[in-house]
């Protein structure tokens, strides 16, 4: 019995060890960020719908660059792991190089877009004129925050495929306290600050942000001994990886782009539903990735590990992890459930919203907590088991095309046609989650996903540390 569940699953304990060695900095990191976008919630909260629903739509041109970073980031990443496996660190920092550049290009243009439009980009997500003024305020300044971010979250998460992430604990944590304190001073005006409101929260936010990168200038020059990738490696050569990093990134920067774009229009349909439901789903959702943050810190280990099994030759250990990962999604989905439908009542009391607002968030998460299990498994294996696999094209049509075939679409009809409530437009919006959990473990199943990417090792007497 044994023997034959040791064929599908991992049964040996190092395994998880090492898993949860990754996992845990991830997801402290997640609750770090996360803890964030709830304390902005929490303290723009007080100033009632307006604020939060302003600062959430405001918001969205940062949520598709830093989903476009996330994109470049895992792109990189799926290499990064295998040849971390093989040791080739010259490679390593030539694909670092490579992701630093292109982040830092599509930030410079983002930067510029919002500084120029903030107005015109926020009239897309919502037609109410408080709202767009609101968030116009909020995304000028924003927007000045979205070079220094690029640049260190791109570094942190490229160092994750090198098993390098303890450093994402001290920077996002000191960044969370630095946020926090400069909210309060610029939100409501204390310490003599002006008392700004939305453009206080934006202002804390730009503050925390520059803080993160020069504590990452400071660990990548100083302290870091493993890749020794320094500001100088970023005009090197790339080594002819620029094709292998095209091919195997562009897919995945279309996953992540399309994906965006998609959750973008999720949130302009939600803001033509009125300021109240996007209040409401801003609140649910973001407690609700604050419930899951194990789970996609687990995605996120998930691809490093698999990543390095194939670097390292041993295809069906591969296999057997993707199998003993998505159980875990399963087992840890069960606790997430019982989270969110015996903790949303007592959470939901530290908002300050309308009455209406508050019942409305409040059957978003119990219907959350019904979906955690199909929202638990497609992050896996998306993010984790098929991208850590190398196959990418495969997890750009189940994320994207699923969201641009069923969800928007469903949405859009419920929403504007038929005018169902918001709870059905709700599930109708989260559908995706569903097929693209069955399709991707039958794609598993076939075991089709394990992709060998790397090049011969070069020849260098770099070592990991």
């Amino acid at each position: 019995m044994r023997s034959a569940l040791s064929r599908h699953i991992y049964t040996d304990p190092a395994f998880y060890r090492g898993l949860l060695a990754i996992t845990l900095p991830i997801a402290l990191q997640n609750i770090i960020s996360l803890g964030v976008n709830m304390m902005d919630t929490v303290m723009l909260g007080q100033l009632g719908d307006v604020a939060i629903a302003a600062a959430n739509l405001g918001g969205q041109p940062f949520m598709i660059l830093n989903i476009l970073g996330f994109g470049l980031a895992s792109g990189a990443s799926v290499l990064i792991a295998q040849y971390w496996g093989r040791r080739d660190m010259v490679r390593i920092r030539q694909l670092f190089t490579i992701t630093l550049r292109c982040a830092f290009a599509a930030s410079v243009l983002f930067c510029i877009g919002c500084l120029l439009f903030p107005q015109s980009i926020l009239s897309i997500y919502t037609g109410e004129a408080e709202v767009i003024v609101a968030g116009a305020e909020y995304l000028s300044v924003l927007a000045l925050s979205f070079l220094p971010y690029s640049f260190s979250n791109c570094y942190i998460m490229c160092l994750r495929a090198v098993e390098q992430v303890r450093v994402s604990m001290v920077v996002y944590g000191s960044s969370f306290f630095v946020n926090v304190f400069f909210n309060w001073c610029f939100i409501f005006g204390n310490l003599g600050c002006p008392a700004l409101g939305v453009r206080g929260a934006a202002i804390g936010t730009l503050i925390a942000r520059c803080a993160e990168l020069m504590m990452v200038l400071i660990y990548m020059i100083f302290i870091e001994k493993r890749v020794r990738f320094t500001p100088r490696t970023l005009f090197g050569p790339t080594g002819g990886l620029l094709g292998d990093f095209i091919r195997n990134s562009v897919p995945v920067i279309s996953n992540e782009l399309l994906w965006g774009t998609g959750f973008s229009v999720l949130n302009m349909i939600m803001g033509r539903m009125g300021s109240g439901f996007v209040a409401a789903y801003g609140i649910s959702n973001t407690v609700n990735q604050m419930v899951n943050v194990f789970i996609f810190g687990m995605c996120n280990a998930t691809a490093v590990t698999i990543g390095r099994i194939i670097g390292e030759g041993r295809a069906e250990d591969a296999r057997r992890a993707a199998w003993s990962t998505l159980l875990l999604s399963a087992a840890l989905s069960l606790v997430c459930t019982a989270i969110l439908l015996a903790g949303r009542g007592p959470i939901l009391t530290l908002f300050a919203v309308t009455p209406d607002t508050r019942q409305l968030a409040n059957t978003f998460l119990g219907l959350m907590a019904v979906m955690s299990i199909f929202q638990s498994l497609a992050s896996n294996l998306v993010v984790g088991v098929l991208r850590g696999g190398g196959d990418v094209r495969t997890t750009l049509l189940l994320d994207c095309g699923l969201l641009w075939v069923l969800a928007i679409p469903l949405g859009l009809l419920s929403a504007f046609v038929l005018h169902w409530s918001a709870p059905v437009v709700f599930v109708l919006l989260r559908s995706d989650n569903i097929v693209k959990t069955v399709l991707g473990l039958l794609r598993v199943k076939s075991g089709r996903w394990v992709r060998i990417l790397t090049r011969e090792n070069t020849d260098s007497a770099d070592s990991p540390a």
